[in-house]
């Protein structure tokens, strides 16, 4: 949710607020949106703009939860679920603010855009760690918060609602990803030391430098193995500052009680903060002055010094009686909402890691701390504000939800009324069928199915596209209207349609929010149920058949048999994604076979060279840790080709098939290949002068191929996975794909480019190449296949073009002649015998030549 500029006012008073802690031996609670979002935007950078380096983001993620284990900490993972009915027009005007900046996108750009797969694959990657998830039904701040209050143990977010909830809460800001040793001291003076120790002067600046720059992860580190060990105990520990309610109330100065309504003050996602207007101006005063100060810093330093004159109950009347009565209901919603989620102690999350995962609440060894005199020193830390708030500039930083990112975030308020609160209800499990909940639950389903149950919504959040093309997400309608169908066509719990004033029964039907074409607004469309499903729908049994009724109603031209039939030649990881390949080159206008060759040679390669050899994506770093071996193995096949020997497949692995082949693959010839390929990895130079020259057009056809992908995944999900689920990390990379294309597009013969300059180190890489793109052939439209004319015509204007530059050049060399040469040639006097020798004037000795 987010309480608007209370992020900034902690983090330019972290001395006061924060106090550092050694986080190791405990369990850590972890909100999963915020830590994948923030990791996501530290990683890749401006790589954002190419459609997703889910490669990179997926290390990344492996690499946080392998620091966490080294200190042994246990964490547990929750994730956001579906948006609740208040919170509509927030989400309305954030995605109006991805829109705007979609439509002037540009490469060099600092804003991040998150990718459509972004939280599929931290999913993965938390899971492939072992760590405990779950995803929750709707925000998870309360179960969040629950959750950690059960295990007594703190939360990692980046969220400013923690500041107000009864947890302990380590900023994500304050959290350096190194593992450090330290020599354990016995004693309790020494524990008691440690926990009343205040941040220093520099500490406290690099918090708010950090919060400035909204950059989470300065480079994750594991412990050096070289370091020499320590005398004695050690431990191994993360640095960073933890943050409990007591810091901001103080002994006498604010009440807990007061929290919600102090929250609600500031604003925040669910009532607009001009719906205080009157109050601000009549009941609270003007919040003076300053060139060093924002508004909502005064206006949060003023709020505070109030409620300290006040009781909880007084001050919400008061509160109360300059409102609109409309919105009277919606704040006293609110704040009974935040008292309940202050203390709540219901917790499906515990519940749920107690019974489907092992051991997932050891014993853990607690840190002792000393926190007696904490209080003390709050009270006389929070009186002294008053004289210091105007001498601390106000840094230029977001007051949204720091959930999302910097294109996501809400600085300012809304006008008009607040949405009306939605019905509370104490468990808001009971809303959704549990068939759906053992679904969602585990991760398997994406959010947006609580969207479409709950709410009959679908928010298209919208990827980087081409502004004047329909939004990429449109190819994959007809999938999700089938899912959508399904959620209603339960075997034995089917909805039943409402009826109109006249009887008739009305269509069941979702709002789709989606960009408006060509403008930089939101458009509604309803979608009806149009089909409804062929087969009965039993969430509990993998049912293959629904996606081949999918494909026979969206690929008239398409031999669906005989695709679903040669599906089973392709490895079971990659069948899903390949019949997202086919949907795609059968419904796109704007892809064609150079799109298919990028995406392939770019699956070969991350999904062989990445789990064969180290990842790595420095051109120099991989220089200096594989250098000795590229130049022997270079030498030793250099020496082989000199004497007419090419390596090709060993005999041994001739009876298996091509897929089955990648298992062997050798590691000298993972690093050949990436050595060659790892230039394409990364931004092209060109863009950071000529940005323009980026192509959004390109970018296009990729958002909708991966709408696709999202959409089937989501589909297969859904009937309980009938097919594996792609692993985006293993097949999708951005940037690397963008510049595979803008390489190939050149190439009047493409699978002689990639035989002979890509994969040219590695015969087994190039025949599985050849191997999926025969198998893509047989399914590719008439209409997007080439004749033998037309590219017998390609390769003569391609030689043509060939021509045109070698007199260019030639043209070029012999202008550069001219203005070397003689300048006095046309004087001499041209002789008509070309055998008549030469004489030269200038030299007194030219007559004496034989």
């Amino acid at each position: 949710m987010g309480v608007r500029g209370l992020t900034s006012y902690i983090a330019q008073r972290a001395e006061i607020y924060l106090k550092p802690f050694e986080l190791h031996n405990t369990a850590l609670v972890i909100d999963g949106d915020n830590l994948a979002c923030n990791l996501y935007k530290d990683v890749t950078g401006s790589y954002s703009a190419f459609g997703g380096d889910y490669d990179d983001f997926y290390r990344a993620v492996v690499e946080f939860f392998q620091v966490l284990a080294e200190c042994n900490i246990r964490p547990y993972v929750l994730m956001d679920g579906g948006y609740e009915e208040r919170k509509l027009r927030t989400v309305s005007k954030r995605l109006r603010g991805k829109i705007s900046v979609i439509k002037k996108i540009n490469p060099c750009a600092s804003v991040t855009l998150f990718p459509l797969h972004l939280k599929e694959v931290f999913i993965d990657a938390v899971k492939d760690c072992a760590v405990p998830l779950m995803r929750c039904v709707f925000e998870a701040d309360d179960e969040l918060a629950a959750l950690a209050r059960k295990l007594n143990c703190p939360v990692l977010s980046y969220d400013s609602d923690f500041y107000i909830h009864n947890v302990k809460y380590i900023p994500l800001i304050t959290l350096t990803v190194k593992v450090l040793t330290k020599q354990r001291k016995q004693g309790k003076h020494a524990e008691a030391a440690q926990a009343q120790r205040k941040l220093k002067q520099h500490e406290a600046k690099h918090v708010e430098k950090r919060t400035k720059s909204h950059k989470i992860v300065s480079g994750i580190k594991t412990s050096s193995p070289e370091s020499p060990a320590k005398t004695g105990k050690t431990y191994n520990y993360l640095d960073c500052c933890i943050y409990r309610v007591e810091h901001l109330c103080g002994r006498g100065a604010l009440s807990p009680e007061k929290l919600p309504l102090f929250a609600a003050l500031l604003g925040n996602d669910y009532i607009a903060r001009s719906a205080f207007r009157n109050f601000f101006a009549v009941g609270l005063g003007k919040a003076g002055r300053s060139r060093k100060l924002k508004q909502q810093q005064r206006r949060i330093r003023v709020i505070l010094q109030w409620l300290r004159e006040q009781t909880a109950e007084a001050a919400l009347d008061k509160v109360l009686s300059r409102l609109k009565k409309s919105q009277r209901d919606s704040l006293v919603a609110q704040v009974q909402a935040a008292t309940s989620g202050y203390s709540n102690e219901l917790c499906h999350s515990y519940e749920f890691f107690d019974k489907h995962c092992e051991a997932a609440f050891p014993s853990i060894e607690a840190v002792s701390e000393a926190e007696e005199d904490e209080e003390e020193d709050n009270d006389n830390q929070v009186n002294a504000l008053g004289s210091s708030d105007e001498e601390e500039e106000e840094q230029e930083q977001q007051d949204g939800d720091e959930q999302q990112s910097s294109n996501e975030d809400d600085d300012g308020a809304e006008d008009g009324d607040a949405a009306p609160p939605d019905t509370e209800i104490e468990d808001k499990t009971l809303l959704f069928p549990q068939w759906f909940l053992d679904k969602l639950y585990p991760g398997h389903l994406p959010r947006f199915f609580v969207d479409l149950m709950h709410l009959g919504k679908y928010i298209n959040n919208p990827q980087i596209e081409h502004f004047a093309h329909h939004d990429a997400n449109a190819l994959a309608l007809p999938i999700l209207n089938y899912s959508f169908a399904l959620l209603h066509h339960v075997a034995g719990e089917e909805t039943r349609p409402q009826l109109d004033d006249e009887g008739n029964p009305l269509p069941i039907e979702y709002t789709y929010l989606t960009r408006a074409l060509r403008v930089t607004n939101v458009r509604y469309y309803r979608m009806p149920i149009e089909r409804l499903p062929a087969y009965e729908f039993v969430p509990s049994s993998p049912d293959a058949r629904h996606l081949r009724v999918v494909f026979e109603d969206q690929l008239p031209h398409a031999n669906v048999p005989l695709l679903f039939e040669q599906l089973e030649l392709l490895p079971e990881d990659l069948q899903l994604y390949f019949l997202a390949i086919v949907y795609w080159l059968h419904r796109s206008e704007h892809c064609d076979l150079l799109h298919l060759h990028a995406l392939l040679v770019c699956l070969v390669v991350l999904r062989t060279v990445d789990v064969t050899i180290p990842a790595e994506r420095d051109v120099r770093e991989f220089t200096r840790r594989f250098g000795r071996i590229l130049k022997a193995e270079r030498a030793a096949r250099d020496r082989e080709a000199a004497a007419g020997d090419r390596r090709g497949v060993k005999s041994t692995l001739l009876p298996l098939s091509v897929p089955q082949r990648m298992d062997h693959v050798p590691k000298s010839d993972c690093y050949l290949v990436q050595a060659n390929l790892l230039p394409h990895f990364h931004m092209q130079e060109i863009f950071k002068k000529k940005y323009d020259l980026y192509s959004t057009t390109v970018i296009h056809s990729f958002a909708e191929f991966q709408s696709v992908v999202y959409q089937l995944n989501g589909l297969n999900a859904l009937l309980n996975q009938p097919r594996s689920s792609p692993r985006m990390n293993q097949l999708f990379c951005g940037a690397f794909i963008y510049n595979l294309y803008d390489l190939l597009r050149n190439r009047i013969d493409v699978r002689y480019h990639v035989e002979h300059f890509l994969l040219a180190d590695s015969r087994l890489m190039f025949d599985f190449y050849c191997y999926l793109y025969d198998w893509c052939a047989t399914f590719v439209p008439h209409w997007k296949q080439q004749s033998e004319s037309e590219q017998a015509a390609a390769r003569v204007v391609e030689k043509k073009r060939l021509k045109k530059q070698r007199q260019a050049a030639r043209k070029a060399a012999a202008a550069v002649d001219e203005t070397t040469a003689d300048p006095n040639a046309e004087q001499l006097p041209k002789s008509e015998n070309e055998a008549d020798e030469f004489f030269d004037l200038n030299n007194k000795f030219c007559g004496l030549k034989v």
